[in-house]
Order: structure tokens, then sequence, then C-alpha cells
């Protein structure tokens, strides 16, 4: 078996390999071992001796990205179905298995990433790979089943549709990415949903659920040699189809606007965001970085003229906001950063003015007291990602998906103490200055500035 897996592997075209870097690379981290079987699966461990629980994370790059207009969405309903059984095992078996073992499954879809994970018992954390290996390739896919997860997913539609954040970032980037995939939302469409049958699910899984773009990670007190004799019988036998790149897998950033005006509505809810880095490149860090610099805020913290970053102040001085955050969306190759935030309807202007002037500062006069906190923030949130085998090991899985490494907390450290203010001015000129955003809208925007008069705010006349 592992001759003819040896062969279909030798078939995966190189640009796959480069894309997904799944050729044996020694990871940064010495407490992680990382295998990778013949057919392109990789399996890592990270032992915590300590950890009474372990985690057990599938992570596979598939989402919307690697879907087409017709089949948007397929991969969140493989979501649902991930918990309606397999072949071999009925939902009731499984949701006894899981009982019996003290074991919970959890499942996570992104734009580019699916995430399934199972906590678990550190003594039993292997068995866990068994369910994880059924859900790729023996997937129940009952007509009874689906119809239920049509209705279940309808009414996360509906859900999804009230919730103005959601519909903003949606609206966003669907015109930041417009006519290519990532524009496209994980939820997909009604119309999808109802097409959606057990032909269309296995022929889907089979194309995109290719070994190569496979990472069992673990994280507790289970040795590698433990997860390898599980892991390698079973992934170790899927075999690859030969490869070809797909057209979808594009990214296209288009500068633009998009309002829906709902006058009805008591606060106008705006997101405005430039083209980022993507995870896979050098100043992923430094992005964080400006993320937390600029911070976040609402009503209920207070504050006034005490808070540190600009856009606080002015939020909280002036109550041209009732709350905002900075986000940065990091895909592979491509990535989103700007702020997000609530405004009333006669205050709009005022609250993305004082965005962009923050903008600018970033670009002209940002201080070593910003830097030196933006700095403090960054290690805060990093350490937290390894409180917990859980965060861990879904660390683990993403980092070797992107990047097939995984960066010690003390390298990042020295490369973030290294990072000088001039450093931070160029690499904000370089995402803000001059730059054409991407801005969404929803609520009574009747003061939101239109597009040509916020893209002249990204620049300065000076002397």
């Amino acid at each position: 078996m592992l001759k003819t897996v040896s062969k279909y592997s030798r078939d995966v075209s190189r640009r796959w390999r480069r894309r997904y870097s799944w050729c044996p690379e020694a990871p940064v981290d010495p407490s992680l071992k990382v295998s990778i079987l013949p057919n392109g699966v990789r399996i890592a461990t990270e032992r915590r001796r300590e950890a009474p629980l372990a985690c057990v994370c599938l992570t596979v790059a598939a989402g919307p990205r690697y879907e087409t207009p017709c089949t948007n969405g397929l991969t969140h309903f493989i979501e649902h179905m991930a918990f309606k059984g397999f072949q071999s095992e009925d939902k009731a078996a499984l949701e006894e298995a899981l009982i019996s073992m003290g074991a919970k499954m959890t499942v996570r879809t992104t734009r580019e990433l699916q995430v399934f994970s199972v906590i678990i018992p550190s003594v039993i954390a292997t068995r866990a790979i068994d369910k994880l290996h059924k859900i790729v390739t023996e997937l129940d896919l009952k007509d009874c089943e689906m119809n239920q997860e049509r209705c279940n997913i309808d009414m996360e539609l509906e859900d999804a549709d009230a919730d103005p954040k959601q519909v903003v970032f949606d609206y966003l980037h669907a015109t930041a990415f417009q006519g290519t995939p990532l524009g496209q939302r994980v939820i997909g469409t009604s119309e999808n949903l109802e097409r959606f049958d057990a032909d269309m699910v296995s022929s889907f899984m089979c194309e995109q659920y290719q070994p190569y773009k496979l990472v069992l990670s673990t994280s507790g007190d289970v040795s590698h040699d433990a997860v390898m004799s599980f892991a390698e019988p079973r992934f170790g036998g899927i075999p690859p189809q030969p490869c070809i790149e797909p057209e979808n897998s594009i990214n296209r950033y288009t500068g633009s606007q998009v309002i829906y005006r709902d006058d009805s509505m008591p606060f106008c809810h705006v997101a405005i965001a430039f083209e980022a880095p993507g995870y896979s490149s050098s100043k992923y860090y430094f992005m964080l970085l400006m993320k937390y610099i600029i911070g976040s805020w609402d009503r209920s913290q207070g504050g006034g003229v005490n808070n540190a970053p600009f856009v606080a102040r002015a939020a909280s001085t002036f109550k041209s906001c009732e709350r905002y955050h900075a986000f940065y969306t990091a895909y592979r190759d491509v990535g989103l950063f700007g702020v997000y935030f609530v405004s009333d309807r006669l205050l709009v202007d005022e609250a993305l003015f004082s965005i962009q002037e923050q903008f600018m500062h970033l670009c002209t006069m940002t201080h070593q007291g910003d830097l030196d906190r933006g700095i403090n923030h960054v290690r805060l949130k990093l350490a937290r990602k390894l409180d917990s085998v859980v965060k861990s090991s879904q660390d683990i899985g993403k980092q070797l998906m992107y990047t097939n490494r995984r960066k010690l907390l003390h390298d990042i450290d020295d490369s973030l103490c290294m990072f000088r203010v001039q450093n931070l001015k160029d690499l904000a000129m370089e995402v803000f200055y001059d730059k054409c955003p991407v801005v969404a809208s929803v609520g009574p925007s009747e003061t939101l500035p239109e597009y040509n008069r916020i893209r002249s705010g990204q620049w300065w006349f000076r002397v």
C-alpha cells in the first residue's frame, strides 16, 4: 500500500509542494516533533508531560477559497455533517464513544482553513485519531441527516443576516476580493444549500481533502511514537490524486466601497481596511504590532484623555463612536488590516476622520512609547496561545500549514525587540499611505463620506 501511495505522491505538482511547504523541513521549535508520511500528511506532536488532557487537531486547507460559486458553503456543510456519524459508526455510536472517552469534538471553518479538534484525556489521546480519520474518509451522508442540517444552516443564515458586524465583514471581503473566492461567505448561500447532495459532497471531499492538505497536530502528554503508530496506518493509506492547480485560488484586492443603508437601525456599523501581508510573510508579527497600537475601546471603558491609543482618546472625549477595534485578518498570501467601529448616525464622519488620523500618525509621528506598548500586547497575545493544549495544538496546525515550521516565542520576541520606530513608520507607509481602502457600512450611513473623500484622507500634503 505504501508503494502505491508513494507513486501517487510523486505525481503531486511542484507548485502544490511549494504552496503548502510539505517537503521535509526541520521545525524551529525543538519541542515539536514533525513527521511527513509518503502521501504528504504532516503529523506534529508537542509533549506536555504535566497535562492531564490532550488536544488532537486535524487542520485542512479547505474553505471558500477552494470553492466555486456553485459549491460555496460546501465546506461549512461538511462541518455540520462531521457530527452525524460515519459509514462504520452511526451518530448514536459516535456520541456514545465520545461520552465514554470523556472527549469533546469541535469544528471551525474559516475562509482558508477547517480545523477539527478533539479534547480528550492524554492516556487515550490516540483514540481520537481514528475519529478524525473517519471524518475525511467515511463520512455518513444520509438524506435525513442532510435535510436536518439544511434546516439548521438556514437558521444560521438568518442569524448571520441579523448580525450587523458579521454582515459588515462579509461585505468587506466581498468588495475587497470581488471576483475571487476569498470574497465568498463561509456559510454560503441558501440557493447553493438546496443543491447539496451526497454525490456533490463526496466528489468535493475527494477533490479537496487531499493528504498534502492535511496536518494532524497534538499537544498533551502523548508521545510522538504513539501518535505515529495510530496515524500512519490510517492517514498514510489516503492516496493523493494527481494535482491540478486550482484557478479559483487566486486573490485580487480592489479598493472600493459598499454601503447597505438602513435608517431604522440605531447605529451605523462601519469597517475600513487595507491590503496587508499574509500569514506566511515575515511582516506578520509587525502587522500584529500595529494592530495593538491602534487597540480597541468601547463606551463602558471610559478613560477619556488617559487612553493610550489616539482613536480611543478621540472617541472617549468627543463621543464620536460607541466602540471600535482594530483587526488583522491574515490569509496564506494576503490579508486585511483595518478598524471596525460603531457610531451614531450623525457622527460617522468624525469617527472615520479620527481613525484615518491614527493611520497617518503611524506613518509619520509614531514614537517609542507606542512601539513599546504594542510589543507588550503582542507578547501577551502570543503567550496566551500556549497557555492550553487546545490553543497550542491549533496554533501548531496553522503554522505548519502555512510555513511548515513553528517559531519559538523568544525568537519572535527578539525580532520584535530589534524593530525600531522608523521600521514601524516604513511599514505603515507601505500599508496605509496613499493607498486605496475598502469600506463597508451597514446602518444609517447618511454622514459617511463618499469614497473619493475617504481616499484623499490617506495622504497629507506636508512641507
